[in-house]
């Protein structure tokens, strides 16, 4: 038997969330956060009340329009989002020391002595949960998870959303899973689920069947492996990265040429790149822009930080980089 371990938080609807904190306007709304006001992008963020009618992070702005004709649509402000991430970083960090912050909405924090009982383990997460609605408002809301390793912990952050608190035991395994679709499990995403669809793998009971060495196969690495212990309670360091590079490039058509245009272009495809690093549980250390001009001019521009994941970072960096290029393009 494996003890409680880690809890893991997951503010909701972040972005979103902080809008409607900072504007009561906003609240009880359908909103979308994008990162720049047109409707040739997509939602970065989604409210509860957007979610509710099927609108969700990735929607074209323009489908989000059709599906709610009083949408409410909010152009990203980062420096809210990191003011808050930070906020909210010390307001649980006073509660529980946070051990790992996972992207600018996730906070992870390892269990200790007479914390890993249960029912201290639920306290501390409602103490968080007290702390954060008086601090940084009500508006303002999280899951909690907890389990025994980092990644049921994650799991069950995801079982109840939003505003939720679920705890996964050692004994509670596989049961409190099985409602699971292999989608909801952290690490697969869709190319994942198609290999798992070839190899007759359907649902959760299928992959809770396999053995630890037909997981390594069908996932074509040692993570699959480790995604059996991971599953049973068994806390596995993660795994240093094989991949070097995430990144996404486009041949831009004539009519997506002109500069605001192909700045929409860049954005979405850093925000598909952001997703995938996600998806495979990775950070990155640098952002690169490459483009190539119409006189068949490549430049290329860097952006160095910490190890992060979330998109907000990215997409910060891209618009530095994008200014360099305008420069460029235009020196005087």
């Amino acid at each position: 038997m494996y003890p409680l371990r880690f809890l893991f938080i997951d503010f909701n609807s972040y972005f979103a969330s902080v809008e409607q904190q900072l504007k009561p306007d906003l609240r009880g709304e359908p909103l979308i956060v994008v990162p720049v006001m047109t409707d040739a992008t997509s939602a970065i963020a989604a409210s509860y009340e957007a979610k509710a009618l099927g609108i969700k992070t990735g929607t074209p702005v323009y489908e989000a329009k059709r599906i709610c004709k009083n949408l409410k649509i909010v152009e990203a402000n980062h420096e809210h989002y990191v003011r808050f991430h930070d906020m909210l970083h010390d307001i649980v960090d006073r509660v529980i020391p946070v051990s790992f912050v996972a992207s600018i909405d996730e906070f992870g924090s390892e269990l200790k002595g007479d914390e890993r009982e249960k029912e201290n383990a639920i306290e501390i997460a409602h103490l968080i949960k007290t702390a954060i609605a008086k601090e940084a408002g009500k508006y303002i809301r999280c899951s909690v998870g907890i389990a025994p390793n980092r990644y049921l912990a994650k799991v069950a952050c995801d079982l109840q959303k939003p505003d939720g608190l679920s705890v996964i035991e050692h004994k509670d395994l596989p049961h409190k899973l099985m409602g699971l679709q292999p989608r909801d499990l952290p690490g697969i995403g869709y190319n994942m689920e198609q290999r798992l669809l070839q190899s007759g793998i359907q649902t959760f009971q299928d992959i809770w069947k396999l053995e630890p060495k037909h997981m390594r196969r069908i996932w074509h690495s040692v993570s699959g492996e480790q995604l059996y212990y991971r599953l049973r309670g068994i806390e596995i360091p993660a795994l240093e990265p094989t991949k070097s590079t995430v990144g996404h490039s486009h041949v831009l058509a004539p009519q997506w040429r002109p500069i605001d245009a192909a700045h929409i272009v860049a954005q979405r495809l850093t925000l598909k790149a952001a997703s995938r690093l996600r998806r495979m549980q990775y950070h990155a250390r640098y952002f690169d822009l490459s483009v190539r001009i119409e006189n068949g001019q490549r430049v290329a521009y860097r952006a160095e930080f910490a190890p992060v994941a979330d998109s907000m970072h990215f997409m910060r960096a891209l618009d530095t980089l994008w200014q360099q290029l305008l420069i460029e393009m235009n020196p005087t």
